[in-house]
């Protein structure tokens, strides 16, 4: 009773946040229009949680959802002094991944490739994921790693769909299932191949 009373907190605040600054389709300063479709996903789903890229709006959110069952949640990111600002979530069930792929602190301005990209391989490749949420850099990386997991992923929740530049449309359309959220001008993707996922969005 208190996880669903908890899930439906998280739902209804998420709700009210997002309809506050709907008028201008931009979310949260842009960088929250996953939370809805993240926090959805993972109320309707069991099983472990890969965050590949944390963030405000989804490393806190996440904590919170898998905690009253401690379900396993698994945060990886490029930067460590970034990781650094969740590190106090840390638990048994809730491991946090610094991956190198930079060579000094990522600062922004090469988000997009990296000759250490490589050190994302062997991330999240020793379990089968209920949830993959990609959300991180390189930017060229995310289709590799969509791709590197699908096999062992049951659903993954993909951000920023709407750029060309991250060259998703020629894996996301692969999937068997695929719903796009499209309530701002920054979009998240939900891909499975074996489950229905536009159901989740339907109550």
């Amino acid at each position: 009773m208190k996880k669903i009373v908890g899930i439906i907190i998280c739902l209804l605040f998420t709700h009210c946040i997002f309809n506050y600054s709907c008028e201008l389709r931009e979310g949260i300063a842009g960088y929250g229009t996953h939370f809805p479709v993240l926090a959805t996903v993972v109320a309707q789903t069991t099983g472990p949680i890969l965050e590949m890229g944390c963030g405000d709006y989804s490393t806190p959110m996440l904590h919170g959802l898998c905690a009253p069952t401690m379900r396993m949640l698994v945060s990886a990111d490029v930067s460590e002094t970034w990781l650094s600002l969740f590190l106090d979530l840390e638990r048994d069930w809730h491991r946090f991944i610094y991956v190198p792929v930079y060579e000094g602190e990522h600062n922004g301005n090469n988000i997009w490739f990296s000759i250490g990209q490589w050190m994302w391989d062997t991330v999240g490749s020793d379990t089968h994921w209920s949830v993959v949420f990609i959300d991180h850099s390189p930017g060229l990386r995310r289709v590799i790693d969509i791709e590197r997991l699908r096999s062992q992923t049951d659903i993954f929740v993909v951000h920023d769909t709407e750029d060309m530049r991250y060259g998703y449309d020629r894996v996301l359309k692969t999937f068997k299932y695929i719903y796009e959220y499209r309530r701002y001008h920054i979009t998240t993707t939900v891909v499975s191949d074996t489950i229905d996922v536009a159901k989740f969005f339907e109550l």
